[in-house]
């Protein structure tokens, strides 16, 4: 199996997880995404800013599929 399929899966799985959590318990997801933005930013992982930025980047395409 390959990366890339693997990262498609778990990123389906967040989002579903992420949808039943906002229906089912209340949740917003918006509050999540922005203290996991936060993290990526102020954290030693991912490290240098290039891949600070595309991990932003890549969470903000993930908050955009679950609207």
């Amino acid at each position: 199996m390959s990366q890339e399929a693997k990262i498609i899966a778990l990123e389906h799985l967040v989002v579903r997880l992420m949808k039943e959590l906002q229906v089912k318990s209340g949740i917003s997801s918006n509050i999540i995404f922005e203290k996991a933005r936060t993290e990526i930013l102020t954290s030693n992982y991912p490290g240098d800013p290039e891949r600070q930025e595309a991990a932003k980047g890549a969470l903000e395409d993930l908050a955009a599929l679950i609207g």
